[in-house]
């Protein structure tokens, strides 16, 4: 059990009122359930590591969450200068971890992987945090990191208010659209050398200054035994989509082979 002395610190830092809006509908706020969230979200460990987030100025506290998903919740929080940041917690109850391993086998980047859920779910953070790191150096328009401690993941908030901007699915697309999302899965290729491996429209925010792309904690480097493999998904899932949306594309295969020249 956590001591009451720490979780009426966390407390104090986490907003009574929890954010419980979609991306693009209006917020309405629900009443913070604290024994719920310390149950599905926050064991002992990540309520630590969130105490030395804030201990260290990366937030100053926590609206509530802005999204989802079996491996990973993601929350709005607000820096010591008022900045919005996203907050990514990696569940270390998921058990969706163990069919992630073939993303992390074959990685020459990770050649050590330890037997446990949460060591597990700890190396999938630090992928996905290296990822962003390489994207950025290669000048990939992809969301930025700012911090990883254990499985809790800071990133940049793409978006205003505390409403992240809509997906490619959420929009109303263009060819320009298609056109930047075909560049960036080259250019995660031949400059960030990197591969997605989930690159769809559910990842990729259009924001006023263009696309910008969303979980990488899947991708892989190129030196992985099934990159070629997921690079042909990649391309083959987001021309669906666009094709889907009544646009004329290129073909997926020869989109590939110039890529891979």
């Amino acid at each position: 059990m956590l001591s009451d002395e720490l979780e009426k610190k966390l407390a104090e830092r986490i907003d009574i009122k929890v954010l419980a809006n979609e991306r693009r509908g209006k917020s309405h706020k629900g009443v913070f359930d604290r024994n719920k969230v310390v149950d599905d979200v926050l064991d002992k460990t990540t309520i630590m590591t969130l105490s030395k987030m804030i201990n260290s100025g990366i937030i100053s506290y926590v609206n509530g969450t802005i999204g989802s998903g079996k491996e990973s919740k993601v929350y709005w929080a607000v820096d010591s200068t008022g900045k919005d940041v996203a907050l990514k917690i990696y569940l270390v109850t998921a058990t969706n971890f163990k069919k992630r391993l073939p993303y992390l086998i074959g990685d020459p980047r990770f050649s050590s992987i330890k037997k446990g859920t949460r060591n597990m779910v700890e190396l999938w953070a630090k992928k996905e945090f290296r990822n962003l790191n390489q994207c950025v150096k290669a000048g990939i328009p992809a969301v930025k990191p700012i911090s990883l401690i254990k499985n809790v993941l800071a990133l940049e908030f793409v978006g205003k208010g505390g409403v992240p901007d809509p997906t490619l699915v959420e929009t109303e697309v263009t060819y320009d659209d298609y056109k930047q999302s075909i560049s960036i899965i080259s250019d995660l290729y031949t400059k960030a050398k990197l591969v997605h491996a989930d690159f769809s429209e559910y990842n990729v925010f259009k924001t006023e200054k263009g696309l910008i792309v969303l979980d990488f904690g899947s991708s892989v480097d190129i030196r992985h035994q099934n990159a070629k493999e997921f690079l042909e998904r990649d391309i083959k899932n987001i021309t669906n989509f666009f094709v889907k949306r009544g646009l004329t594309v290129e073909n997926p295969s020869d989109i590939f082979e110039r890529i891979m020249n």
